[in-house]
């Protein structure tokens, strides 16, 4: 008789290390920059018995839905022990050769479309907080108490920016080409959802009106040498380009 190989849980407590006052200030400072007026209120980190029993009921809401998040194995107001639910996207392409990259972003993409098309939200689209088994995206990581508080539409389009920022590590040695890819594949798997419980996010609104600050980013940081050349500021701007490209080609020209 072969031993049953144990199945991998991972458990959060209440006392876990949660965001400095500090830590929060750049989180609201980033959003609020983006053009997404989140409130402190949503960012600031002081009860973790609070955050685990908002995570614990999203968790039970998304799954009640038919979405594939963790399963909740175990919450007793002080601990939250949930099952495994594969490798991070992060993980996996990290460890896929270059060349297949970019199908597995775009399919990203078009997966987060459908899950905002269902009327869902995130609000930690990362990379780090979507898994990949082969065959299916899950995710993970719901303590951002973005609703009540915003509109819908302005979480999802947040959503998409956290994806897409998180991405750029791998979008950067492609170029702004698969920038545009992966925007596409969100953009017109959104406006092909067959069966949508909310209007789909103004994407191309919020780059819009997003990109002027970006670009002003990447202005300023030509003038240091240092940042001007620094991996983050080369990513920005690959980002930057990708994004006016979508920009471009979904916005009639100017007469």
């Amino acid at each position: 008789m072969n031993p049953t190989t144990p199945t991998k849980t991972w458990t959060k407590t209440a006392d876990r290390p949660l965001r400095s006052a500090a830590q929060s200030l750049g989180i609201w400072l980033f959003a609020h920059f983006v053009g997404v007026p989140v409130p402190w209120r949503a960012v600031r980190q002081t009860d973790g018995s609070v955050l685990l029993a908002f995570e614990h009921e999203r968790l039970k809401a998304l799954a009640a839905a038919g979405e594939r998040v963790p399963p909740v194995l175990a919450f007793d107001g002080y601990s939250l022990e949930t099952g495994d639910i594969g490798p991070t996207l992060d993980h996996v392409l990290h460890r896929t050769p270059e060349a297949d990259r970019l199908a597995l972003m775009c399919a990203a993409g078009a997966d987060l479309a459908g899950f905002h098309a269902r009327g869902q939200w995130h609000g930690g689209a990362q990379t780090r907080n979507l898994t990949w088994d082969g065959q299916h995206f899950a995710r993970l990581d719901f303590e951002e108490r973005l609703q009540p508080g915003l509109p819908l539409a302005t979480v999802q389009v947040y959503d998409v920016l956290q994806l897409v920022l998180s991405l750029s590590r791998y979008l950067d040695a492609l170029g702004p080409q698969a920038v545009l890819a992966v925007l596409n594949a969100y953009g017109q798997a959104s406006q092909s959802s067959a069966r949508r419980a909310s209007v789909p996010p103004d994407l191309v609104g919020f780059l819009h009106r997003l990109l002027p600050r970006l670009l002003l980013v990447s202005r300023l940081a030509a003038w240091s040498s240092r940042l001007d050349g620094s991996r983050e500021v080369v990513r920005l701007r690959t980002v930057l380009d990708g994004m006016t490209a979508f920009v471009q080609q979904s916005r009639p020209a100017a007469p």
